[in-house]
């Protein structure tokens, strides 16, 4: 899991960019078209949950949008510092709301706010940079969490759903570390060991760094970049995996 620094790091940096970054300006995101919309957003995001883990009980995430009167940075810079302060002093074996009406504790929280806000910080870069890397602020571990998270808390509330399945198995592998995942056609991600035999090899494997792993997941990267993925197998599963959509 990402360390309670990786949090402050990413939030200091994203507070730290929105002070240098016009918040007029476009960003690549369809929902959060401008550097301004990705401010409010995470600092909303930041603050209702740090309510729920003050109080134990669902908020509304209505509630804590930012003031149209209140200053944007210094408005989540005093929410960041709240939530960090309010995860530090919690129990961390207490029961919590948490995302798609499951339970989880101060562990999930940090760990969800921490990849929340280095995603963020990723769009926010792209007001200056068109295609910017994962954030360097996070180190390689919690780069990696980001994947197993997206697949704990994102495929599996897609499985609920009832996400298409895929044709076959696709696995994941790391260039720059010895991570690597094996998505399941059903949507299920589990670690494997790199080389290992398996009764039911991959149709496609996509391999690539992991932080752009990450953002691949994220819907930020493509799988078509130059130079920043390879794709042994099917490509045509390889593609479907990376463009169904699994974080609504």
């Amino acid at each position: 899991m990402p360390s309670p620094s990786d949090l402050r790091a990413a939030s200091t940096a994203f507070a730290d960019a929105a002070a240098l970054t016009d918040p007029g300006a476009p960003v690549r995101s369809t929902i959060w078209p401008t550097a301004g919309r990705i401010v409010d957003h995470l600092g909303t995001i930041q603050r209702w949950a740090a309510e729920q883990v003050r109080t134990g009980a669902p908020a509304d995430r209505r509630a804590f949008r930012r003031p149209d009167e209140v200053d944007r940075v210094s408005w989540f810079r005093e929410g960041a510092e709240r939530l960090m302060r309010t995860l530090d002093d919690a129990d961390p074996e207490r029961p919590l709301p948490f995302l798609y009406g499951a339970s989880g504790t101060v562990p999930s929280w940090q760990r969800r706010m921490a990849h929340e806000a280095a995603k963020h910080l990723w769009d926010l870069r792209t007001a200056l940079d068109a295609d910017p890397p994962f954030p360097p602020e996070v180190d390689l571990a919690g780069r990696a969490d980001a994947i197993d998270e997206f697949g704990e808390v994102f495929m599996t509330e897609a499985q609920r759903r009832g996400i298409a399945a895929l044709v076959g198995p696709v696995d994941l592998a790391a260039t720059d570390s010895t991570d690597a995942w094996r998505v399941s056609p059903e949507w299920a991600l589990v670690r494997v060991r790199p080389g290992a035999a398996s009764e039911a090899p991959p149709v496609a494997t996509i391999s690539a760094a992991v932080g752009d792993l990450a953002l691949l997941l994220w819907e930020r990267a493509s799988l078509g970049a130059p130079g920043r993925f390879r794709v042994d197998g099917d490509a045509s599963v390889a593609t479907a995996f990376a463009t169904t959509p699994v974080h609504l």
